[in-house]
């Protein structure tokens, strides 16, 4: 009995591996293989046709300490891929006649912004989608956008030097509303106010990305919309599009879904929300954000949806000129708050204290992907490393199908 059963498993293991692999197989092991590795916590994938998902798969863990598997429903905060939904929401203030590009904002605003520099020249709605409005982020009081969810029981000694000087500035952040942040940030007098909260050129002279001004343009829709930019959002993008498990705020998606996001050294970071929340604090996940690329890409090669064809495309269509860009590619380039790379790519990425997402379509091969994880990279080699290789075998995946 040993014998045949030798020789059966023998010939089991021969014909396993005699078979070919498929693309999926291999790139599934690759990512496998990458997780094992030290440096990320857990992430997910998705590979995608405007009619397929290709391929979809979470690796490594949402909770290091209860074991708990990286899923593609789990849920986590995505960063500055969230700008993407405040260039459609205004695009469909745009499609109702609430406002237009080309817009004053202080025609809508209840206080006034005024370049300090430059107080003749009028920001518009197109100077804060294309980042050329003058409006810049102050790190130190841009980083008080940041609150952590329950600061008292935050111990900010227990990580290293350089993210204890940073969480013992979270913990003494409170949180306003939007509007009473940006009119503190941008108006003269306000608490947050300085002449360094704006560059030295006049408004549409050069581009500078800015989260300062995203959020403003949100809170214009805010009111030309006559509702709250999270409500605004809910409404037209998210209930159309049928995103589940997608909010702004904690209390707005599964906190058993919601992973853990860790620093560099894999300890558990405190989670936080934006008051700018529109530049950078949706929550979600890989598999309502395929969804949300696919409509939306759909969109731009002609598929009306939640937007008409003609606003996707001016939405994501490269607007600055090598003038505004000055020394940086004018491939490198950018629609209204989509980033668009040579016209072959369109998208966008996000990068916070502990996560960081990535996701594009190619418009020649037609195929898209997406990329989370809840693991700190900025300024982490080790896990920069591990991103890259997992996009590196994902691009090549996206390569083979493509083909």
């Amino acid at each position: 009995m040993k014998q045949l059963f030798i020789l059966a498993l023998l010939f089991i293991t021969v014909g396993h591996t005699s078979r070919a692999q498929s693309a999926e197989e291999k790139l599934d092991q690759k990512l496998d293989s990458i997780s094992k590795l030290d440096g990320l916590a857990g992430f997910g994938v998705s590979v995608f046709t405007l009619d397929t998902v290709l391929f979809q798969g979470g690796f490594g863990y949402a909770d290091l300490k209860n074991k708990k598997p990286y899923t593609v429903a789990t849920v986590q905060n995505i960063g500055s891929i969230s700008k993407t939904f405040t260039g459609i929401a205004l695009m469909k203030a745009v499609e109702m006649g609430k406002l237009s590009m080309d817009t004053r904002v202080n025609e809508i605003l209840p206080f006034k912004v005024v370049h300090p520099k430059h107080p003749e020249q009028q920001i518009t709605i197109r100077h804060l989608a294309t980042h050329t409005s003058g409006i810049i982020d102050l790190e130190q009081t841009y980083d008080m956008s940041y609150v952590l969810e329950n600061p008292n029981e935050v111990d900010a000694d227990e990580y290293n030097k350089e993210i204890t000087k940073y969480m013992h500035q979270l913990k003494q952040n409170t949180a306003m509303p939007l509007g009473a942040y940006l009119k503190a940030y941008l108006t003269k007098g306000g608490a947050l106010y300085n002449r360094k909260n704006f560059l030295k050129t006049a408004p549409g002279a050069r581009y500078e990305y800015s989260n300062i001004a995203t959020a403003l343009a949100a809170y214009c829709v805010e009111i030309v919309m006559e509702e709250p930019f999270h409500k605004v959002t809910q409404k037209y993008i998210f209930d159309e599009i049928g995103m589940s498990e997608t909010g702004w705020f904690l209390d707005s998606v599964s906190k058993e879904n919601h992973a853990q996001i860790y620093s560099d050294n894999l300890k558990v970071l405190p989670r936080y929300q934006l008051i700018t929340y529109p530049d950078g604090g949706l929550r979600t996940n890989v598999a309502s954000l395929t969804k949300y690329m696919q409509v939306m890409m759909g969109c731009y090669e002609g598929r009306e949806s939640i937007l008409p064809t003609a606003l996707c495309q001016q939405m994501m269509k490269a607007q600055l000129t090598q003038s505004q860009l000055g020394t940086e590619d004018l491939d490198d380039n950018y629609g209204f708050y989509w980033e668009n790379k040579g016209g072959a790519t369109i998208g966008h990425n996000g990068g916070d204290p502990g996560i960081l997402t990535l996701m594009y379509y190619n418009t020649e091969m037609k195929v898209g992907a997406i990329f989370f994880t809840n693991t700190n990279v900025i300024d982490n080699p080790k896990a920069a490393r591990l991103v890259q290789q997992s996009w590196n075998a994902i691009r090549a995946y996206r390569n083979k199908k493509a083909k």
